[in-house]
């Protein structure tokens, strides 16, 4: 994440953003029912613009601050100078906080209102998952063909994530998505403990606890807090975190599952739930005994702050997060110190990672070709971008020799409109902030392209028959997960109880599933 930036769920927990349309396309009246196949589609567009009649489309967009309308309509009206010349479109876009945005989007689209366009997130009740459950996505396959070139030159396979055999259904914005999980601590503070050296050449989770009881007994800082709303401090999904040594340590790929349900062994193919691993008994244990020893936030299971800002109100000595390239440049700003980071395991690009942020037309969409023409753009057109991400050129940042930066006199703290630079589509055309280098696209982009791809990518689960069970299961883990990866509740009572609730609720039925679309998808 970027400056001024509030460090969200999923990890962070966590955001998004939507879109609106406005066309000749025929209008869906039913939210649950997806009138416009891609084979339709096809037949339906209508490619001729000369004198068309503007299109207007609403987007739904999620900023992980607040933003109000003085801070939006000049960005807004920068964006339509943009989109009215290149699409013959005018954007409505309507900001919203996370917590808004997953109530809101989804009761705009069960009313019928006007949405065009809209980010899915990891925020539970916006994500992926949640609209394609709830029949809520259209298939915009034959619109990319038409008007979403620089869509699928720019994903390629990553499209595979959101494609079923009924059509593709979103699209990932196109990012670093090789982050890699690291702990991020407060450098004054190891320093002045002369505890710096050991930091970078720590190896293991018992030298990070001794640092730890050094830093609990001679400061007031918490020494690690939760990086996210779900209390997640030594059990951070998707990761296996149970070995004491780092080396073996290692990313999992959730077969697109946003529950937190589901994990697959990639050397057997076998799915499990991720809750009765060996390896989440063992991080959960940690967690317990870390959390007695008080080492961990005591309020890491109920605290609605999370890592980065715990560490930027002197609260927290470190956390346990995903970064990515220029991850000491991102969290020292986030945190408002300087930071060292150490990588504790890799990630790989699996489908899950697609499914974090994204672009998606409502079945309720009056304007998906409109919509469509508009999510081109935020993978093609780097003026759009840095307007979405930075703002207004001249009053919200600069560009200083490939860099972004703020304009003389404005700060971080008194910018009027500065955001992410991962979120709005195309990540590797948003020129780089100052400090990270002119080169830093490029950068990312060759790690990009050189990361580990899981084997199970373009896997895609199909819920049908299985809503119940996977609502009742996720709201189970809503009960237990803060307190388990918290470590402030005994693991040894409450685990074995939570499992015992999950076969009830069902987790048996969703793994065998799970199982046999994923044995069916290999076959083929």
């Amino acid at each position: 994440m970027k400056r001024k930036l509030i460090s969200l769920l999923l990890v962070f927990t966590m955001l998004a953003a939507m879109f609106m349309g406005c066309g000749k396309s025929e209008t869906v009246q039913d939210a649950g029912e997806n009138t416009n196949t891609g084979t339709d589609v096809e037949n339906d567009i209508d490619t001729d613009q000369d004198d068309e009649e503007m299109s207007e489309i609403v987007v739904g967009w999620m900023s992980f601050a607040p933003l109000d309308e003085k801070q939006t309509a000049a960005v807004v009206e920068a964006v339509n100078a943009i989109t009215e010349k290149e699409i013959n479109t005018h954007v409505d876009i309507q900001f919203y906080a996370p917590d808004t945005y997953a109530t809101q989007i989804p009761m705009m689209i069960q009313a019928n209102e006007k949405l065009d366009l809209m980010m899915y997130t990891p925020v539970p009740g916006a994500s992926y998952d949640s609209f394609k459950g709830q029949n809520q996505l259209m298939d915009i396959s034959g619109y990319l063909d038409t008007f979403g070139k620089d869509i699928k030159d720019n994903l390629g396979d990553l499209l595979k994530a959101t494609t079923t055999k009924d059509g593709i259904f979103g699209a990932p914005a196109y990012r670093l998505m090789a982050g890699d999980l690291y702990i991020v601590m407060r450098k004054d503070v190891l320093d002045d403990l002369g505890l710096t050296e050991k930091a970078q050449n720590m190896t293991t989770w018992t030298e990070y606890r001794e640092i730890l009881e050094e830093v609990v007994a001679k400061t007031d800082l918490a020494g690690v807090a939760n990086c996210d709303a779900d209390g997640s401090v030594l059990a951070v999904s998707p990761y296996y975190l149970g070995s004491d040594s780092f080396a073996e340590n290692r990313a999992f790929d959730t077969l697109g599952d946003s529950y937190y349900l589901i994990a697959v062994d990639e050397k057997t193919d076998t799915v499990e739930s991720y809750y009765f691993s060996e390896e989440y008994e063992k991080a959960v244990a940690r967690a317990h005994e870390w959390y007695k020893a008080g080492l961990i936030y005591k309020d890491a299971a109920t605290s609605q702050d999370m890592g980065d800002t715990l560490i930027k109100n002197n609260v927290a000595f470190s956390t346990i997060e995903t970064g990515e390239l220029g991850v000491e440049t991102t969290k020292g700003t986030a945190t408002g110190h300087e930071v060292l980071c150490k990588k504790i395991t890799e990630a790989i690009i699996s489908t899950q990672a697609c499914f974090k942020f994204g672009f998606a037309v409502p079945v309720t969409a009056t304007e998906p070709e409109a919509a469509v023409k508009f999510l081109n753009l935020l993978y093609s057109n780097a003026d759009l971008l840095n307007t979405m991400a930075w703002g207004v050129e001249g009053r919200d940042w600069v560009n200083k020799n490939g860099e972004a930066a703020y304009p003389d006199g404005v700060t971080a703290e008194t910018v009027a409109y500065h955001t992410a630079d991962f979120l709005n589509g195309n990540q590797f055309l948003v020129l780089p902030w100052e400090g990270d280098g002119a080169d830093f696209r490029e950068i990312q982009k060759s790690l990009q392209d050189s990361a580990p791809v899981s084997k199970y990518m373009g896997f895609s689960f199909d819920h049908t028959g299985l809503e119940n069970e996977l609502t009742a299961c996720f709201n189970i883990g809503e009960q237990y997960r803060n307190g388990l990866n918290s470590g402030s509740v005994d693991y040894k009572t409450v685990l074995p109880e939570f499992r015992e609730k999950l076969k009830a609720a069902g987790i048996d039925k969703i793994i065998e599933a799970y199982q046999e679309q994923l044995n069916a998808w290999l076959g083929k």
